[in-house]
């Protein structure tokens, strides 16, 4: 319901414009995605922390057996929101930096849930 709420609200604050430049980007990345590069990229970077950090934070909100407190929805839900949208700090499009941005609100949203993170873990091992 959370994350509901604030994807409409999101999208409500978008023109026309930039929702269908959005939705042809995500069209754009479906259309170019390629399994073989993909898993080429998991070979080359699995044993990097970054990519470990990237897959546990995917296991957590994907895990149905662990619940996380709506907090951490929340500030999940913030962080993909503005990845995944076109207006950023520093616009995607631009080559090179583009992702900087996204990598700092990842790399933040990891730290603000550090202490979710640590819980997760602690149920893996149960």
């Amino acid at each position: 319901m959370l994350f509901k709420n604030f994807k409409e609200a999101v999208l409500n604050r978008l023109t026309r414009e930039e929702k269908q430049k959005a939705l042809e980007m995500a069209e754009n990345m479906a259309d170019d995605f390629d399994a073989d590069r993909a898993a080429q990229f998991v070979k080359k970077h699995a044993d990097k922390s970054w990519f470990n950090d990237f897959k546990l934070l995917y296991d957590l909100i994907t895990d149905r057996t662990f619940k996380l407190k709506p907090s951490t929805w929340a500030v999940i839900a913030g962080a993909i929101a503005y990845v995944v949208m076109p207006i950023d700090v520093i616009p995607d499009f631009i080559l090179g930096l583009g992702w900087i941005d996204d990598a700092f609100v990842l790399a933040t949203t990891t730290t603000k849930i550090s202490e979710e993170i640590s819980r997760y873990k602690m149920h893996l091992k149960a």
